[in-house]
């Protein structure tokens, strides 16, 4: 068997995987906690559906590609805003600055992005070159965030890891689904790949992400779904109230010492 036959049969074992997640999610009545990731896998699935119909090399693939990678933009955002929301709630602490942290995660990741990748030859290289670069920007930017956010919560400003559950789970495995992604087609923006390299990074990726989509099924449960701590003890609290302070303060005296030196 060929890599392009591999390739085909493990696009199809994702999107039936893909179907069962969808369904498993709704027979355990979790949807309300997943509504952009499973309309995110909703779009993907159908997409792929199509897209398995066309020949690969046609213009009419290239240009069903493109729409569908514009289209699931949003969704795909919205699947990681839904996860930050509910990994948020599980740190009282950063409550009321989880809309300054997000567009800070999301700013530096995203200026990072831009002044690593260099698209060989331009988007006029090939019809579909836009939609790879816009695919690889928005995954590598999106599992930069979700790892740069744990950092931060649990090795920067210490906290205690409350995050368990399908919380957790799902924060792994999206990281892993997006930066896998990202990496693949980081590598087909920026370099230029052969086909004989392109064909296993391909496989590879839709193993990945076939082993990400069983792992859900398995693990998102209903007794997974578990609160966030709604309760503090009274010195955890002002522990992390005086931590809090401590960082706005550390913040407005790094701005005070940046204008003083202009």
């Amino acid at each position: 068997m060929d890599l392009l036959a591999i390739q085909r049969a493990l696009w199809v074992a994702c999107l039936v995987a893909q179907v069962l997640l969808i369904g498993a999610i709704f027979q355990r009545r979790i949807v309300r906690s997943y509504r952009f990731f499973v309309a995110y896998l909703v779009v993907e699935a159908a997409a792929g559906v199509v897209l398995l119909q066309i020949p690969f090399r046609s213009a009419a693939y290239a240009h069903a590609y493109q729409l569908y990678e514009l289209s699931i933009v949003v969704l795909r955002a919205g699947a990681v805003a839904e996860l930050f929301e509910r990994v948020c709630a599980h740190f009282p602490v950063i409550g009321r600055i989880r809309f300054a942290l997000a567009s800070t995660l999301l700013a530096l990741t995203a200026l990072v992005s831009v002044a690593a990748v260099r698209p060989t030859g331009g988007f006029g290289r090939c019809s579909q070159m836009l939609a790879i670069y816009v695919h690889q920007f928005e995954t590598t930017v999106l599992a930069g965030s979700l790892l740069l956010m744990w950092w931060f919560l649990t090795r920067f400003m210490s906290l205690t890891p409350a995050v368990r559950g399908n919380v957790a789970l799902h924060w792994k495995l999206l990281t892993v689904y997006f930066a896998v992604s990202g990496v693949v087609t980081l590598l087909q923006t920026g370099t230029k790949l052969t086909i004989a390299i392109l064909w296993p990074l391909t496989v590879a990726t839709l193993a990945c992400d076939l082993a990400c989509f069983l792992v859900w099924i398995r693990g998102l449960t209903p007794a997974g779904e578990l609160p966030p701590p709604l309760v503090l003890s009274v010195e955890e609290a002002r522990m992390r109230r005086m931590l809090r302070r401590a960082i706005l303060q550390h913040v407005k005296d790094a701005r005070r010492e940046h204008v003083e030196r202009l």
